[in-house]
């Protein structure tokens, strides 16, 4: 029997809009990215404009009448629809108020929306509504706010890596401006220009987004603090795509929280947000070709061979380090070929055939043409990478090899966020690149170019809660390669063990080669911490499932507290940072 339209129940706006956001992640994040354009274009004295006081004040008053009105509609208690109503609007009065009578636009913004989010949590799980998918909306919700507050906070001349400044010709802006203004490719041996030599795809990216900025009249250094807005869009996406990925590989319930919890609330991803190089959109691109591979395993589709090809190349094209995802990619298609040939029923030779061929010929021309072009041109070597001089006050190719690979001395741990002796008045370079790789993580190497006092022990908190994370996936990636019957399957473990190992072992390459601190950062070699989150989520469904002991589940509740220590510190700590750069940063 037909529907009536007395009988035809409509969802509730609230509703429709998260399930918006499920079915769309990515046009979402693209959306909100965009629309925070009105926040972060500030005047020509650099001040907050009005319009970024208005534009956050009208979001938070619209998710709560959103809330109050849904409540209403359920016919649940119309006191507490209109207190949730009007709590929206006093915490935007408030922010307001904060930020214009103190400053610290990005510090109030972050309380104000981690309460409102804290009370969407509370609401939801009062209301019987908080389910996974729902838990993991607002821990996203919350690790976006914490990225944006991070480029409020963050002018494009600090907390970056070899970006230089406006005008200076070099650096990451200078890229991006000869873009701008030549529109064609460098025309010089790229050797000769402070960092031409990367790939061009990210800055012929921001070149574009700040034209078309200029277009609407923006003015040209808001224009190019804009360009944040990109590393804010791959940040995001990278929080979904580390999502998806857990998803393919089997996490539910409580450990598909605790490993997306463990990136929506990673300071690497918050400092990535906020520096315009060209890492964060490579290691975008290289978390799509993990994601791909993890489809093509299951479906064997062209689509997904496509896509593969498309993120390895576009990866390649904006940092040639995009690379070291290939080979565990190699080893799946190799895997996935010969067993259908071993298959006598179902051998497709044709099949796989036409699709190599066709990630072959979309991957290497998007791969290799730059540097084929520059070899070509200009004599360039293949994987050129700029060496420092040792005469830099960050060289430590001095100490011996074995003292870096396994001096753990307490005093390196006396601040967790010392790091590198350009920023810290004591001279202390870090060399062991274990060690830096956590410190990086947490603290990047400029957080501690300030002495922010209030910080107190929550860095050290970070800092170690971040290191039992990091072994905890480390051991249980061992353990689970050994145990059989455990998800995913063989070939998916071997798949994810290479690429940790390609990672790890590049890394350390990377180190011992290039004997500066600035090489030991966490930047180059961020899917170990995708790879670390996923299997602490692993641990954690494997100590919490329904037929475990109760040891098992205290463990697993005792990992669970241990994210949401890191989570909570994490936060705390980037607060305290946004609070005193405000002070500070003119």
């Amino acid at each position: 029997m037909a529907e009536t339209k007395s009988t035809i129940k409509y969802e509730p706006l609230y509703i429709s809009l998260f399930r918006t956001i499920y079915q769309h992640p990515i046009i979402s994040a693209a959306f909100l990215c965009f629309f925070c354009i009105t926040v972060t274009t500030n005047g020509s004295d650099g001040k907050i404009t009005y319009l970024s006081l208005i534009t956050p004040s009208i979001g938070i008053i619209l998710l709560g009448i959103f809330a109050g009105l849904y409540t209403m509609h359920e016919k649940k208690n119309k006191l507490l629809s209109f207190g949730i109503m009007l709590s929206g609007v006093a915490a935007a009065a408030v922010f307001c108020l904060l930020t214009y009578f103190k400053g610290g636009y990005a510090y109030h913004l972050l309380n104000v929306g981690l309460g409102v989010i804290t009370a969407v949590f509370i609401y939801l799980g009062v209301t019987n509504q908080l389910t996974v998918r729902n838990f993991i909306l607002l821990i996203m919700a919350a690790g976006f706010l914490i990225r944006l507050c991070f480029i409020l906070s963050i002018p494009i001349t600090y907390m970056q890596h070899d970006v230089r400044s406006i005008g200076s010709g070099s650096g990451h802006i200078g890229y991006m401006e000869y873009f701008i203004q030549n529109k064609a490719l460098p025309d010089m041996d790229v050797r000769t220009v402070y960092q031409f030599y990367h790939p061009p795809l990210h800055h012929i990216l921001a070149a574009i987004w700040v034209s078309f900025q200029t277009l609407l009249k923006v003015e040209y250094t808001s224009a190019f603090e804009n360009v944040q807005l990109l590393t804010l869009f791959y940040s995001t996406l990278c929080m979904i795509l580390s999502y998806k990925i857990f998803r393919q590989l089997k996490l539910e319930r409580i450990a598909l929280v605790a490993a997306t919890a463990v990136i929506a609330f990673c300071p690497t991803f918050y400092i990535l947000a906020g520096s315009i190089n060209n890492d964060i959109l490579s290691i975008t691109f290289m978390l799509g070709a993990i994601l791909n591979t993890i489809y093509w395993y299951k479906h064997r589709k062209m689509k997904h061979i496509i896509f593969i090809a498309l993120c390895i190349g576009l990866g390649m094209s904006t940092k040639l380090s995009a690379w070291m995802v290939a080979p565990p990619v190699a080893f799946i298609f190799i895997y996935a070929f010969i067993k259908n040939m071993l298959d006598k029923n179902n051998r497709n030779f044709k099949k796989y055939f036409i699709q190599y061929i066709t990630f072959l010929v979309i991957c290497v021309p998007l791969g290799l043409w730059w540097s084929v072009r520059n070899y070509f041109s200009h004599g360039v070597p293949f994987g050129y990478v700029l060496e420092l001089s040792q005469n830099s006050k960050q060289y430590i190719g001095d100490i011996p090899v074995m003292q870096r690979l396994f001096d753990f001395s307490p005093y390196q741990f006396r601040d967790v966020g010392l790091q590198c002796a350009l920023f810290d008045s004591n001279e202390y370079n870090e060399c062991n690149p274990l060690i830096a790789l956590f410190k990086t993580a947490m603290f990047d190497e400029a957080v501690a170019v300030r002495n922010f006092a209030n910080i107190g022990g929550l860095d050290a908190m970070l800092f170690w809660s971040a290191v039992v994370i990091g072994l905890i996936g480390f051991a249980a990636m061992i353990f689970a390669l050994f145990k059989k019957k455990t998800i995913p399957d063989m070939p998916m473990k071997i798949f994810i063990v290479i690429l940790y190992a390609v990672f790890f072992l590049s890394y350390y390459i990377f180190c011992l080669k290039f004997q500066h601190v600035c090489t030991q950062n966490i930047r180059y070699a961020v899917p170990l911490m995708v790879i670390g989150a996923y299997f602490t989520g692993w641990t954690i469904q494997n100590l919490m499932h329904e037929d475990a002991k109760k040891w098992q589940r205290f463990c697993g509740s005792l990992i669970c507290g241990l994210v949401t220590l890191y989570a909570v510190s994490g936060i705390a700590v980037y607060d305290i940072v946004f609070l005193d750069l405000a002070r500070w940063i003119p």
